[in-house]
C-alpha cells in the first residue's frame, strides 16, 4: 500500500475521514461514541490540536481540525490507536478496526471552512437519520445553532465569526445556512484527494511541499487539474444571462443588484479565489461583506425556483465549455 502523502505545517487545517474495515461499524452503542469523544478531548490536550467540527456516523467519522504544532500524523496515529484498542478490548474484536490510514485533505480555511462544516453537519440528514442537523446528538452541529455549551476542546468561533457579531445572530444565520436548498459540496472541489482551496492556495502548496516529490504516485492528479473559470468569465456569463453590462455587476452602491450578488456567490463557489481576492475584484468589499451577499443568495435559493434555475444554467455554461 502506498503511504498517503501528508502535508504538515504549523496552523494547517484538515478534513480528516476514516472508515471501518470493509465498511463495518466502528460504534456499537453510545458508550463507544462517548469514548470516541473522550479520545478527541485527550488528543486535543496532548497534541495541542484544535477541533472545529466533527460528526460520528455508524461506520465512519469526519473531523475538521487545526494543527498549530504541525503534528497531524502523530496526533491522528495516537487517536486511532487509542480508540481501536479500547474498541477491540471491549468487544473482543480481533483485527483492524479501521480500513487503513486516515484520509486527510488539506484545506484553505478562509475559503472552505464554512461550507465544509455544513457538509459535515448535514451527513445525518443526507442518510435520513434526522431531518434537522442540530437534532443529531453525535455531531458538533447543536453547538453552532443553540446555546448549548461546547466542550473546551471544540472551537466553534472560527466558523461562526463570518455569520455575524453576536452569538444570537451567528446561531440564527448558521441555522439558515444549513437549510440552503442548493448547498455547494466541497468534496467536488478536492484535487488529487489531497487539497481543497483556491488556485493561489494550491499553487503555494505544490510549490512549497510537493515540488521535490515529483515521483509520488498521487501528484499526477494535481497536474491534471482543470483550470477554474476566471472572475471576469464568471461575471461575463452572469451578465449575458441577465442581459446586463459587466459594469452593472462590478459597480458598488446599487441596492437590490441581483446579478451582482449572484456573480459574487458563483465567484466564491467556482473561482477558487480567497475572500480577500473576491472583495478586491468586486470593488473593495470586505470578506464579511462577501459572506453577507452569499448568504443572501443562499436564503433566496431556498424559496425561489426561478433563481435556482438561473444559477443552474450559468453553472452549466461552464461545465459544457
Amino acid at each position: 500500500m502506498v503511504r498517503p502523502l501528508r502535508i504538515e505545517y504549523p496552523g494547517a487545517y484538515y478534513h480528516v475521514i476514516n472508515r471501518g474495515q470493509r465498511q463495518e461499524a466502528i460504534f456499537e452503542d453510545d458508550r463507544d461514541r462517548e469514548r470516541f469523544l473522550l479520545c478527541l478531548d485527550r488528543m486535543a490536550h496532548l497534541f495541542g490540536v484544535r477541533l472545529h467540527a466533527y460528526c460520528l456516523m455508524t461506520n465512519h467519522y469526519h473531523l475538521i481540525l487545526e494543527t498549530p504544532e504541525a503534528n497531524l500524523s502523530r496526533a491522528m496515529q495516537w487517536f486511532n490507536v487509542s480508540y481501536a484498542v479500547y474498541y477491540n478490548r471491549r468487544h473482543q474484536y480481533a483485527g483492524h478496526l479501521f480500513q487503513g490510514r486516515f484520509k486527510a485533505i488539506l484545506i484553505e480555511a478562509d475559503t472552505y471552512l464554512e461550507s465544509l462544516s455544513r457538509y459535515i453537519h448535514l451527513n445525518p440528514v443526507r442518510v435520513g437519520v434526522v431531518q434537522q442537523a442540530w437534532k443529531y446528538r453525535w455531531s458538533s452541529c447543536r453547538y453552532f445553532v443553540t446555546a448549548a455549551q461546547p466542550p473546551n476542546w471544540l472551537d466553534i468561533q472560527r466558523v461562526l465569526t463570518g455569520f455575524g457579531r453576536s452569538a444570537k445572530t451567528q446561531r440564527k444565520r448558521y441555522r439558515e445556512y444549513l437549510r440552503d436548498s442548493d448547498p455547494h459540496i466541497p468534496s467536488q472541489d478536492v484535487v488529487g484527494g489531497l487539497l481543497l482551496g483556491s488556485e493561489t492556495f494550491m499553487k503555494w502548496a505544490k510549490d512549497t511541499f510537493l515540488s521535490t516529490r515529483k515521483k509520488d504516485r498521487q501528484l499526477p492528479v494535481l497536474d491534471r487539474l482543470r483550470p477554474r473559470p476566471a472572475l471576469e468569465d464568471i461575471v461575463g456569463q452572469v451578465a449575458r444571462h441577465w442581459q446586463v453590462r459587466k459594469q452593472h455587476i462590478l459597480k458598488r452602491g446599487a441596492k437590490r443588484n441581483l446579478p451582482r450578488d449572484v456573480a459574487i456567490y458563483l465567484a466564491r463557489e467556482m473561482s477558487g479565489c480567497s475572500g480577500q481576492e473576491l472583495g478586491e475584484y468586486f470593488g473593495g468589499i470586505t470578506g464579511a461583506g462577501i459572506g453577507v451577499r452569499c448568504k443572501h443568495i443562499e436564503k433566496m435559493l431556498a424559496t425561489d425556483r426561478n433563481l435556482r434555475r438561473d444559477i443552474k444554467n450559468v453553472r452549466a455554461a461552464f461545465a459544457n465549455s
